[in-house]
C-alpha cells in the first residue's frame, strides 16, 4: 500500500532507507542480546526521529484514529494516540527481531497465560482434516503470530504482498525463515495467486493472510466506523473455492507488553448460486470482528494512509 502513503521528501527518504539498511542488521544482532526495556527505549528514539523527518503519514494516522476514537483530529487524545501508535510500531520490529531468534519456551513466557492453548481449536481443526485460513490485520504483532503458531505445531504459510522497501521485506523474510514459516508472496494483479495456496493446503499447511487492506482498489465497500471503506474480497473467494474456514486471529500487546492472543469464531463462506452474495456476507462478518479488534487496540492498528479515502495522496 506504499503508493497510498504520502511520499517522503528526498532527505527523509534517504534517511529511511539508510536506517533500514544499516539499522536492521544491528537490530538483528542486538535484539536477542539486550534487555527488552533497553530495546524499546532505543526504538522509541528512532521512530521519533523518523517521523520528525517524515511527518506526512502522521496526519493520515491522526485522521484514521480520530474516526476510530470518535474525537476531533486535533484533540489531545488523538495526538497522544498517534504517538502511542508509532511507539507500538517500533516495539513491533524490536519484538519480531527478538522473539524470532529466541527458543520457543522463551517466546511463550511473554504470552499472557504462558501457553499457546488459545490456538488449540486450530490444531483440532487441522487434525480433523479441515483447511484452515488464519485471517488477521496490520494490528499488533501479526508476524510474531505466525512464529508462535509455528511453535505451536501448526505449519504456517504466510500470504503477503512484498513491501516496496525491499530491505525491510528481506529482513521480514529472514525472520520468518528462522521460525520455519513458509512464504507465499503474491501480486494483487496476479491471476494465478491461488495456486501456491492450493499447494500449501495439499501439504497440510495452515495459510495465514491479512484482510484489512485493499491493495488493488477492487474490493468491497462496507460500513466501517460509520463510513464506507474498501476491503479485499480475495481471501473470501479463496475460502469459498477451497472449502476452508477463515479463523480471525490477533496477537496484540497487553498493558504490561506481554502478548495476548485472541482467536475468533471461524467464518465459513457459503456456496450458493450467488457467489458475490456469499462472499459479501462472509466479508461483513469479518469486518464486524475487525472493527471490534481495532476498538480494543486502536493504537496497534498500523495504517499510514487515509483508510476511508480512495484518493492517492500528494507528495509531502
Amino acid at each position: 500500500m506504499q503508493w497510498k502513503i504520502v511520499r517522503p521528501g528526498r532527505l527523509s527518504d534517504r534517511f529511511n532507507r539508510w536506517a533500514i539498511r544499516r539499522g536492521f542488521p544491528a537490530l538483528a544482532w542486538l535484539a536477542p542480546r539486550l534487555p527488552r526495556r533497553v530495546l524499546r527505549a532505543g526504538a522509541r528514539l528512532i521512530i521519533g526521529t523518523v517521523f520528525a523527518l517524515y511527518p506526512g503519514p502522521k496526519r493520515a494516522v491522526a485522521r484514521n484514529l480520530a474516526r476510530v476514537l470518535g474525537q476531533p483530529e486535533a484533540s489531545p487524545r488523538v495526538r497522544r494516540a498517534v504517538w502511542r501508535m508509532l511507539f507500538h510500531l517500533s516495539f513491533y520490529w524490536v519484538d519480531l527481531f527478538r522473539f524470532a531468534q529466541l527458543p520457543p519456551e522463551r517466546a511463550r513466557e511473554q504470552v499472557v497465560g504462558g501457553t499457546l492453548a488459545t490456538l488449540e481449536p486450530l490444531r483440532a481443526a487441522r487434525a480433523a482434516g479441515e483447511r484452515v485460513i488464519l485471517i488477521t490485520a496490520h494490528l499488533g504483532n501479526w508476524e510474531l503470530g505466525a512464529v508462535l503458531a509455528g511453535q505451536a505445531g501448526l505449519p504456517v504459510s504466510v500470504v503477503y504482498v512484498p513491501d516496496a522497501f525491499g530491505d525491510a521485506e528481506h529482513f521480514r523474510s529472514l525472520l520468518r525463515s528462522f521460525a520455519g514459516v513458509d512464504e507465499i508472496p503474491i501480486r494483487p494483479e496476479d491471476r494465478f495467486a491461488s495456486l501456491p495456496v492450493l499447494r500449501a493446503f495439499a501439504e497440510g499447511k495452515v495459510v495465514a493472510l491479512q484482510g484489512d487492506r485493499d491493495f488493488n482498489d477492487r474490493g468491497v465497500r462496507l460500513p466501517f466506523f460509520g463510513a464506507e471503506a474498501s476491503f479485499p474480497a480475495g481471501p473470501f473467494h479463496l475460502a469459498r473455492m477451497t472449502g476452508a474456514r477463515l479463523w480471525p486471529v490477533f496477537i496484540a500487546y497487553a498493558p504490561d507488553y506481554r502478548f495476548e492472543i485472541e482467536l475468533g469464531e471461524p467464518i465459513a463462506v457459503e456456496r450458493t448460486e450467488d457467489r458475490q452474495g456469499d462472499v459479501r456476507r462472509a466479508l461483513e462478518r469479518w469486518v464486524t470482528v475487525l472493527e471490534a479488534a481495532i476498538r480494543r487496540w486502536p493504537t496497534q492498528w498500523y495504517t499510514f494512509y487515509d483508510f476511508w479515502s480512495p484518493e492517492e495522496p500528494e507528495a509531502a
